[in-house]
């Protein structure tokens, strides 16, 4: 009788607790890295390639103080949820090799520790079938993320699997030279099935404030 009892008590306290967490309203919202938070296309342009002739991560991970910037609405949004409360957490699909350097970078640039795998986390793609694939929802579930801000396609693809909201942070023209075939489809070509949208179709985006995923589109105007 008495373990009857105290069993319910149990299950009871857990329950109150659960339903008493999830009405604080306090929100973890999470940043995609390169073209969201920090302008990095230079340090893309410029860094040097692996054995195996791709980008070296490890080098561009130190070298963010030279050639990345801040983009300055993000970072009011990112001051924003910290003022009011709310978690902020940092999740990119670089790969973590010397990750500890953009972790001082970012502290340094906006003022509160930033700390891998405390807030900031590393999460390639990976290939599947010749296929790359987000890795980014996994972490989302784990954090519990509530809101995510990021630029490209697998990240809006990344918050739908974790079922989380979607915000996209729209890219300068600078980085839509680079990166076309992350944006949207390739915006620069219009003739395959794969990417089937031109930059003129962004603009229809742009006006209904909703992208291709259903995703929200987060307004804000800045130039590198």
């Amino acid at each position: 009788m008495f373990n009857r009892l105290l069993i319910k008590q149990i299950i009871l306290f857990i329950i109150i607790s659960s339903i008493s967490f999830s009405q604080t309203g306090k929100l973890n919202v999470g940043f995609d890295i390169d073209d969201t938070t920090l302008y990095s296309e230079r340090a893309f342009v410029v860094a040097p390639k692996t054995e195996t002739g791709r980008t070296d991560y490890s080098w561009i991970n130190t070298h963010d103080k030279e050639y990345s910037l801040l983009i300055d609405p993000v970072i009011t949004l990112i001051n924003y949820f910290r003022a009011n409360g709310h978690e902020v957490f940092f999740i990119t699909a670089r790969p973590g090799p010397n990750g500890d350097s953009v972790a001082v970078f970012l502290s340094k640039n906006l003022n509160f520790d930033v700390k891998v795998d405390s807030n900031l986390f590393f999460s390639p793609k990976e290939y599947v079938n010749g296929f790359k694939y987000t890795t980014k929802h996994c972490v989302m579930e784990k954090l519990g993320i509530d809101i995510y801000y990021g630029d490209s396609d697998t990240d809006i693809i990344a918050a739908i699997k974790a079922d989380v909201h979607p915000v996209r942070i729209v890219r300068s023209n600078a980085s839509i030279k680079e990166y076309s075939g992350n944006y949207f489809g390739n915006t620069n070509d219009g003739e395959s099935s794969d990417a089937p949208f031109k930059k003129k179709d962004l603009k229809l985006f742009y006006k209904a404030k909703v992208g291709i995923f259903g995703e929200s589109i987060y307004p804000i105007t800045w130039k590198p």
